[in-house]
């Protein structure tokens, strides 16, 4: 089990950031547009529970590793204010279409896709990502290494914010509860 620990900003403009990672050293590991098939249970309602559970597959990777499409479950968010940490399940599939048939089956409901176009960047100890969300927005996410503890994570996420620029109000929800909050307006 992991927990990943992260931070989210809304941002005015990708470029910027994109141009202080590149300075400082920042590699850039992997450029794609992410689709997020989320699913809700038959047996509880994620959204009343804080948990997730996503289908992702990747098109239009212009550069990077070949990612398998995954299953993630994400349990409830907890940790600090500003900072988003919560138990993440990876599994790698080799049919994202299969597994979808298996969950339709079983009950569950696809409730929202979220789709954006990701730039994945290796820092020191964290990944920085850049994201846009047609119709929603421009965002960077920054997650530390797994393998430090949550005073370390903490530190290495605040360094990595100021070494990229990366201000604003750091937003604890999810890309799908943010893609779903735009549409009600």
């Amino acid at each position: 089990m992991a927990l990943e620990i992260e931070i989210k900003v809304k941002v005015p403009s990708l470029d910027p950031i994109r141009e202080k990672l590149l300075q400082n050293g920042s590699v850039l590991i992997a450029e794609q547009d992410e689709h997020d098939l989320y699913y809700n249970a038959p047996h509880r309602d994620f959204a009343v529970t804080d948990e997730a559970l996503r289908i992702r597959y990747l098109t239009n990777q212009t550069c990077g590793k070949a990612m398998p499409p995954n299953v993630t479950y994400k349990g409830q968010k907890v940790g600090r204010e500003g900072f988003k940490s919560r138990e993440e399940l990876i599994v790698d599939l080799s049919s994202a279409e299969e597994y979808c048939l298996i969950l339709e089956r079983l009950g569950f409901r696809l409730t929202a896709e979220v789709v954006k176009h990701r730039e994945i960047y290796q820092c020191k100890d964290a990944i920085v990502t850049l994201d846009y969300l047609p119709g929603v927005g421009t965002f960077s996410e920054i997650e530390a290494s797994f393998d430090l503890s949550e005073e370390e994570a903490i530190s290495v996420i605040n360094k990595t914010a100021e070494m990229a620029g990366i201000v604003g109000e750091r937003l604890t929800r999810s890309y799908l509860e943010i893609m779903l909050d735009s549409k009600k307006i």
